[in-house]
């Protein structure tokens, strides 16, 4: 693993770990269909729903190499996390914002889900990574001068200078039991 001039870890992306998403989109896809799920709730067309899955599990793939976990597609929970107990938002944007909803509550099933949340961006040409930083779900959600209504879908944009370093990220349960086992293994 590498860093960039921030001493981000700066995750290169490979053939293998592409294929391994355009893998993982296809079976998002495949279950999706089979449990009736609404196609998307931007009204995208297909094509750009495709992108942005691929460019989520990608950056889902950068997260988990920095954590040495082997990502597998869990199947649909709308309650589980992207990786290891960690919620992860991608961009192609270098100087991207980490994007959030406001809570998932009964009156907002949309919503996102409490936690803490990681803001990749890649770089497309190279395949690239940079985990740029972290913030829990509250701390995003709680700056008014970050509610943005220009999107298809209002919501919190959290510049890269306001969120806490990667290496300050705690560990969450999902974690440390991956931990216990790879010890004892």
């Amino acid at each position: 693993m590498q860093f960039n001039n921030l001493g981000q870890p700066v995750i290169a992306l490979m053939k293998t770990e592409y294929e391994k998403a355009e893998k993982i989109v296809k079976q998002m896809d495949e279950l999706s269909k089979q449990l009736n799920h609404k196609s998307n709730k931007y009204n995208l067309p297909e094509e750009l729903v495709y992108a942005e899955s691929l460019k989520g599990v990608l950056g889902e793939i950068a997260v988990a190499e920095y954590f040495n976990y082997d990502l597998h597609y869990l199947g649909y929970d709308p309650k589980r996390s992207d990786v290891l107990g960690y919620q992860v938002r991608t961009t192609y944007w270098p100087d991207g914002n980490l994007l959030t909803h406001p809570v998932k509550t009964l009156t907002n099933p949309g919503g996102d889900n409490p936690g803490r949340y990681i803001l990749v961006t890649i770089d497309q040409l190279t395949l690239e990574a940079t985990l740029r930083g972290y913030s829990t779900l509250a701390r995003c959600n709680e700056r008014k001068t970050n509610w943005n209504t220009k999107n298809r879908w209002p919501c919190f944009f959290m510049p890269q200078n306001q969120l806490w370093p990667i290496d300050m990220l705690p560990a969450t349960d999902e974690l440390l039991a991956f931990r216990q086992v790879k010890a004892v293994a």
